[in-house]
């Protein structure tokens, strides 16, 4: 279990409220006052489209309207007259129709690369912001108890690595330096550094000559490189997974909505 000091969660989750407020009226509400201007702007196009097919309807109908007018002429030349205004009217329907259908279309894949360019850059930088701010609430409620329980379910997952994977590993680093790359918050005690090398020399095999590199932004939990496999189980990595996660879920989300528009 985590080790947490209330008071100081609260005032973290204070900031976090506060800020995610400011990024909400700084970056959100212009976000949202955009997509509608641009909406508006879609709406206004598609009824000047509308307009103009009923401007070809209007002219259909004055068309019928004078051949009405005309019957007192002679049979052939109102028939003939019939003909032309029906293939004169049908065309400008058709064409009309055809204007509007591909300046809906246009309007909405306009609109829709337009709303998903906005959501891309905008939200990417709210969602990393978030992650940060999130990371550093974290970071400082993260005690070395909480890392040091990371470390052994580490362990333990690789003792529970199904053998076809163990294999897998074994094949790859066959003919490779036996070294592993071990990235972590805080620097592994003795006693971690060669439990975590026994477990890699098992895992593949042969003996294992373990680098470690200690970069703070992890959090907690370590990040393991044997050849060209990473296994990871820091907090940062399970953040990104779910800005990862929450990105992808907006952008369809977005996208959905502008189909059904």
């Amino acid at each position: 279990m985590l080790d947490i000091d209330l008071s100081t969660l609260l005032w973290e989750t204070v900031n976090f409220l506060v800020l995610f407020l400011l990024l909400y009226f700084l970056l959100f509400r212009p976000l949202k006052r955009k997509l509608n201007e641009r909406s508006r702007v879609i709406t206004d196009t598609l009824q000047s489209a509308q307009d103009q097919q009923a401007e070809a309807e209007r002219m259909r109908l004055e068309y019928e309207e004078r051949l009405r007018n005309a019957q007192q002429e002679a049979d052939e030349i109102v028939a003939k007259a019939q003909r032309e205004a029906a293939q004169k009217s049908a065309l400008l329907v058709r064409e009309a129709r055809e204007r509007l259908d591909r300046m809906t279309e246009q309007m909405r894949s306009e609109y829709t690369r337009q709303r998903e360019e906005i959501v891309a850059q905008n939200y990417e930088q709210i969602l990393d912001a978030i992650i940060d701010l999130s990371g550093n609430v974290v970071q400082s409620v993260t005690t070395r108890r909480s890392h040091d329980d990371l470390v052994q379910n580490f362990l333990a997952s690789i003792y529970q690595m199904p053998q076809e994977e163990v294999e897998i590993y074994r094949r790859v680093m066959a003919h490779r330096q036996p070294l592993a790359i071990v990235t972590t918050p805080v620097a592994l005690t003795p006693e971690q550094s060669k439990t975590l090398g026994d477990t890699l020399s098992s895992l593949i095999d042969r003996p294992v000559e373990i680098q470690v590199r200690i970069v703070p932004e992890l959090v907690a939990g370590i990040q393991v490189r044997i050849g060209d496999r990473l296994i990871d189980n820091s907090i940062r990595q399970q953040m990104n997974r779910i800005r990862d996660r929450v990105r992808q879920d907006l952008i369809q989300s977005f996208s959905s909505e502008a189909k059904d528009e």
